[in-house]
């Protein structure tokens, strides 16, 4: 390992039956504190990869748990930031690290590398992989130039901002005073400030929408403020109606006790009671309405650009077992034109495409359970997994992993490399070991998990 000066250990990947391990060797120079590792491996925290010791005569080894997960370096190959999930991922890096005081650790034990820092792809929850053994690098100056790189070379940010945050992080990192809880802070200013910006880029992307007609958005300040008022109303019109509820029958009791009441006296407060009560479920009908109303609007709006609800979605993805189903490939290109579609849109599922140009592209052929299915394998690096918003192709079935295998050529051999899965990859009824890469030749049979498939490799024409 030379990428993080002073950490000498030599690493690999193992697995067994039900999880993914990065292993570290220890050199046998190399002292272990043991009281580090007892209290990391009895107050687990998902700040850090949960690891294990395994001692085989002289050899030492660490076993680090990253079974469903994908280190930082493949997280930034398939993401592309925005603003606040850059200040987020500086953050939790961060803040992770400053946790190091609670658990008695020593700062440099942490190894600061993207191969070695490990993100669940769901969540983008960080993990650290701490090494509970002296260390003795410039952690300061290790950080600092790990995370200049991570903003200006690593990361793929979508930076339309204008409030020039990036270069505010960068002039910091250059300077000699450098410390954990003044980045920290930074971050979270730069993140606590991001409302005014999310509001100017509410009101820019209101601005264009007017100039093509469209007027029925509200300041997310003024739909908040309605909504509380609707609810402020409706509770005073539920109070009013127990009031009149509570004076009606305590007026009659009143009556009834003091026998000064006929029975023409006490329906007469009834009645009036009645009507005041009739009264207040009519303004409580009416709020709900307008609530329903809007609510309506909306839809009909999204209607009108056919958006597929998301129950329609779940469904289209649920279909993969289909004899003739197709490929549950995405992208984004192939949205309805429109400002509004488009807007519309982001706030929903990742809608799935039907047509895809096999070209000369290898694919997967399935077989058995989902004979007929077809994975078009269209890019040098193709994901198939369960989190659609970072796969080539998503499989929509709870037994394989988020970012489950991947699919790479190079020099026109193709390769697969199980990305942590718990079921595993399997190259002719074989499992794979984790990230490693496995060559594969036509009519190779791939499993993912429980999904079987045929690698059909095309001649070129």
């Amino acid at each position: 390992m030379n990428k993080d000066s002073g950490l000498s250990f030599e690493y690999g990947y193992e697995n067994d039956s039900n999880y993914s391990y990065l292993v570290l060797k220890i050199n046998d120079y190399a002292k272990l504190l043991n009281h580090q590792i007892e209290i990391i491996c009895q107050n687990p925290n998902p700040a850090f990869v949960p690891f294990h010791i395994r001692r085989e005569n002289d050899n030492t080894r660490i076993y680090y748990n990253i079974t469903s997960k994908i280190s930082l370096a493949q997280y930034l190959e398939r993401k592309t930031l925005n603003r606040k999930e850059l200040l987020d991922l500086l953050r939790n890096i961060i803040k992770n690290l400053m946790l190091h005081s609670n658990y008695l650790l020593d700062l440099s034990g942490f190894i600061i590398d993207l191969d070695f820092i490990y993100i669940n792809p769901a969540t983008a929850e960080v993990s650290l992989v701490y090494t509970p053994s002296p260390g003795g690098r410039d952690i300061m100056k290790v950080l600092s130039i790990f995370l200049k790189d991570l903003v200006v070379n690593s990361a793929n940010v979508d930076d339309d901002s204008n409030d020039n945050y990036i270069q505010r992080i960068l002039s910091y990192l250059k300077s000699d005073l450098f410390s954990l809880y003044d980045f920290n802070r930074l971050i979270v200013d730069l993140r606590n400030s991001g409302g005014l910006y999310e509001y100017r880029e509410w009101a820019a992307k209101e601005g264009s929408e007017a100039s093509i007609g469209i007027h029925n958005s509200e300041m997310p300040k003024d739909k908040a403020y309605k909504h509380n008022e609707k609810n402020r109303n409706i509770r005073s019109i539920v109070q009013l109606q127990l009031f009149i509820i509570t004076v009606a029958a305590a007026l009659c009791l009143f009556m009834v006790s003091r026998k000064t009441g006929d029975g023409i006296s006490i329906s007469g407060v009834l009645i009036i009671a009645g009507a005041l009560d009739v009264l207040a479920m009519r303004r409580i009908t009416a709020k709900v309405d307008e609530g329903t109303m809007a609510g309506k609007g909306r839809q009909e709006t999204i209607n009108q650009y056919d958006i597929p609800t998301r129950k329609e979605m779940r469904s289209n993805m649920r279909s993969h077992n289909d004899v003739q189903s197709q490929p549950r490939n995405f992208n984004k290109e192939g949205l309805r034109e429109g400002v509004l579609a488009h807007n519309a849109l982001k706030a929903y599922d990742t809608v799935m495409i039907t047509d895809i140009s096999e070209g000369n592209h290898p694919f997967l052929e399935g077989v058995g359970e989902n004979i007929g299915e077809r994975i078009i394998i269209n890019k040098d690096k193709f994901i198939i997994g369960r989190l659609d918003s970072m796969v080539d192709y998503a499989v929509q079935d709870n037994t394989i992993g988020k970012l489950h295998a991947e699919i790479s050529v190079t020099e026109g051999n193709y390769y697969v490399r199980d990305l942590n899965s718990k079921n595993g990859t399997y190259i002719n009824n074989v499992r794979i070991p984790s990230n490693k890469e496995w060559e594969i030749k036509g009519n190779d049979r791939v499993r993912l998990s429980n999904y079987e498939y045929i690698f059909r490799q095309r001649e070129v024409q």
